[in-house]
């Protein structure tokens, strides 16, 4: 990691910022992203990159985050799969992110599916806001799941969801609901938790594992 990230953070990382700022585009961009921005920076520093290169880059990030209790399905996994159910606003942007990456010892795929049936194999599933009506459904499906799920629609916490996005102050931020991820047997770090906007679920307050 980059020496200017481990002090004083990502606003005072100039090669990355200026790269930003000089408006540089596809697989540059996204290596610079990946390559100097951990959780914590990052959620402060979005203020010219577009919505969905931020929220692609969190995707991304949070299978750096959790953590999958062993089970026959996880350890059977071939690939780290990030799917998107439904209409997907990110276009090729996740794509390009990924190429080449790894997650917890895997190759990263991203895969679009037309239900959240499909993303029961999934590390990670983007429920698209699109979804609307069926987001309940599609919790549904996925539950008990070794599954992150992950979307930006209203209330999605309070349905089941485990990680919202939530646009404060013109960033893009998210909140956590702890219950829903240890239901699933999953962990998130303390890092992640640290730096969401809220973590509903959690055993004591104020105390984060």
């Amino acid at each position: 990691m980059t020496s200017c990230l481990s002090k004083t953070g990502a606003f005072h990382c100039p090669s990355l910022w200026r790269s930003l700022g000089d408006g540089v585009s596809g697989r540059r961009l996204f290596a610079a992203i990946a390559a100097f921005c951990v959780i914590i920076p990052f959620a402060y520093a979005q203020s010219r990159m577009p919505e969905y290169a931020v929220k692609a880059a969190y995707l991304f990030n949070f299978g750096k985050f959790v953590r999958f209790a062993p089970s026959d399905a996880v350890n059977n996994r071939q690939s780290f799969d990030i799917c998107i159910v439904g209409e997907d606003p990110l276009g090729h942007t996740l794509d390009d992110l990924t190429a080449n990456e790894r997650l917890d010892g895997k190759p990263v795929r991203v895969t679009r599916l037309k239900s959240a049936a499909e993303a029961r194999g999934c590390a990670i599933a983007y429920i698209s806001a699109s979804e609307g009506s069926r987001l309940e459904a599609d919790l549904g499906a996925l539950r008990g799941q070794a599954v992150l799920t992950v979307s930006d629609a209203a209330n999605f916490l309070r349905q089941g969801g485990m990680i919202q996005f939530q646009t404060v102050d013109n960033h893009v931020r998210f909140a956590v609901n702890l219950e829903a991820v240890r239901g699933a047997q999953l962990s998130l770090s303390s890092e992640l938790l640290r730096v969401a906007i809220s973590v509903t679920g959690e055993t004591t307050p104020g105390v984060r594992p």
